[in-house]
């Protein structure tokens, strides 16, 4: 049952999840570990000491495809928690970012430019550039929330396969919404 829009986080680039697991947090990741074995398994990834990563086989994926890191990491209050985070696949992600970078020094040159414009009496038409390219980097943004929304079902299986791992590894889920935790679909960001 969705949760009402009026409590769901704000979209977030690379939305994220935490489960409280038993201990140092290794028997979650083995349970991770054997849910990946085999040709029949959901999912596809590695799992290294205290860092693993998850993503859909090839044949199920595409360019918006989700990948999920998960990492062991300190509670606040003491204890292992296992620190989840979606990001589109390393090689978009820095697609993405690139992308901004361009955009920040089209904006940076256009600035320049249409300032020693109106040191010379010209008009400084290089000072539209850093509005254009701010509404084109908002542009980018909507385009990876909209990717976002349309991969929630992915990126909804990936958290239920790392939940039941972490169960079976004999940590509590919360139920979602409950103590501030966010729901799946909260957490994909919508």
């Amino acid at each position: 049952m969705p949760t009402p829009r009026s409590r769901l986080p704000r979209p977030s680039m690379r939305p994220s999840f935490r489960i409280p697991v038993p201990g140092d947090g290794c028997a979650a990741l083995a349970q991770v570990h054997e849910g990946l074995k085999g040709p029949a398994a959901p999912f596809v990834g590695q799992v290294l000491k205290r860092h693993a990563y998850i993503q859909l086989p090839a044949a199920r994926r595409s360019l918006l495809s989700p990948y999920l890191n998960l990492q062991l990491g300190e509670a606040d209050g003491g204890g292992t928690v296992l620190l989840c985070r979606f990001s589109p696949h390393p090689a978009v992600w820095t697609g993405f970012m690139g992308v901004y970078g361009v955009f920040a020094m089209l904006a940076a040159a256009g600035l320049m430019y249409g300032w020693a414009q109106t040191t010379v009496d010209e008009y400084p038409w290089g000072l539209w550039v850093a509005p254009v390219c701010l509404a084109l980097a908002a542009f980018v943004y909507g385009a990876a929330v909209i990717g976002q929304g349309l991969t929630a079902g992915e990126m909804h299986e990936m958290r239920c396969f790392v939940e039941r791992a972490a169960e079976r590894a004999g940590a509590r889920i919360p139920a979602a919404g409950a103590a501030g935790e966010p729901t799946a679909e909260a957490a994909a960001g919508y």
